[in-house]
């Protein structure tokens, strides 16, 4: 039974991503300059995250079928909290990557499961009710990881962030123990082997106007990502803010993607998923071209914020809209459907993340890639998806 505790729960799980990222953001300058390593290594600490986030949730996904869902939920958090903990001693870069790794294998764990996990147990109008709800409250992570991280970056450094994120990890350990059931039993469980996997993905990846919407959903992500990974050398380094005014700037732009599903939910009553889509990609596009102006003018603190506001605003209305129009196109393979663009979104925020501490100027370098990735979904959708039978709408 879905209660509101295990519902809870679930959430807590799933955002373990945004915490394990934005928390330790306000200082990621600090720890760049006691591992005495370059920003686009420290930046890689988020990549590699991402990378692990992508892997684990193709592999796990397929497994939980197999295997059931508590155990592996368990032993995900388990691994999570044991690599935080490491991650908290490191004295090389290098080594702080191969932990980052295996903290994102392990963090897939908890999205992946939790949104399995509803839908073994609640189906109709009450799996999309718990699938809001779950949203909504992972919608707080994003505000109060960075603004957490702002205030404890002076008095316990990147290195007590990760302990602190430990202790968040123990608490997904105890949940995963005494709250959630297992929602698989084993005669609902898939055959193991790789055979049954081949034909669901051949036939996502085989419809152009899937993948259409999957990158121009995991390419728009890209905007996002690498104004979250640019945004401290940006806004503390180059512009000046402290960590603790970052952290506020930070939570406003998560303020604004969670302003923007709000309005999506609206929007959708009277209008096509597909033309709001296309005027959120819109809005990445021009928000990033100005914020490439500012950064070539010589970038100034209001004019950047208002444009990555502009920006995010602008994601908030791509992400949920391509990923409903996706899954439309291929309800006979909804779980390989789902995996596909969850490994793709990651993935491309692990390519971002190093990209934008390859120039001379942080504002310029962001502002290019945000404007790349903002002009590549563009290209995605209107030449793959454009033209296709939306589903939606």
């Amino acid at each position: 039974m879905l209660t509101a505790g295990l519902l809870m729960g679930l959430a807590l799980m799933s955002a373990a991503g945004s915490l394990a990222t934005d928390m330790y953001l306000p200082s990621l300058v600090g720890m760049t300059r006691e591992l005495h390593t370059s920003s686009s290594l420290a930046q890689f600490t988020l990549s590699a995250f991402m990378v692990g986030m992508a892997i684990g949730q193709l592999v796990i996904g397929p497994v939980s079928d197999v295997h059931g869902r508590r155990r592996l939920m368990i032993g995900g958090s388990v691994v999570f909290l044991l690599s935080s903990l490491a991650a908290a001693f490191v004295d090389s870069v290098w080594l702080l990557i191969g932990l980052r790794v295996a903290m994102g294998f392990a963090g897939g764990t908890g999205p992946v499961v939790s949104r399995a996990i509803i839908a073994d147990l609640a189906r109709g109008r009450e799996a999309a009710r718990a699938f809001s709800v779950m949203m909504a409250i992972q919608g707080l992570a994003p505000v109060v990881a960075p603004i957490l991280g702002g205030q404890l970056a002076g008095p316990i450094g990147w290195r007590g962030i990760f302990v602190v994120l430990a202790g968040f990890n123990l608490a997904m350990v105890l949940v995963a123990v005494l709250l959630v059931p297992e929602s698989l039993p084993a005669e609902r469980r898939a055959e193991p082997g790789l055979a049954r996997l081949a034909p669901s993905f051949a036939q996502v990846l085989g419809d152009r106007v899937f993948v259409g919407h999957a990158l121009s959903m995991a390419i728009t992500f890209g905007v996002m990502f690498g104004y979250i990974s640019a945004s401290p050398f940006v806004l503390e380094k180059q512009l000046g803010l402290r960590s603790s005014t970052y952290s506020l700037a930070f939570a406003g732009n998560a303020v604004m993607v969670i302003l923007a599903s709000l309005l999506n939910s609206r929007l959708i009553r009277n209008h096509e998923l597909v033309r709001i889509a296309r005027s959120g990609m819109a809005m990445t596009v021009c928000g990033s071209l100005g914020l490439l102006l500012n950064g070539i003018a010589g970038p100034r603190l209001w004019p950047t914020l208002g444009l990555l506001a502009f920006s995010v605003f602008g994601v908030g209305l791509v992400l949920g809209n391509t990923t409903a129009l996706g899954a439309a196109q291929v309800p006979h393979a909804a779980g390989a459907g789902s995996a596909v663009m969850g490994a793709a979104q990651f993935l491309v925020a692990g390519i971002v993340s190093p990209l934008v501490g390859l120039g001379a100027d942080a504002a310029v370098s962001m502002a290019v890639v945000m404007l790349a990735c903002a002009v590549g979904a563009n290209l995605c959708h209107y030449g793959l998806a454009g033209a296709g039978r939306h589903g939606l709408g």
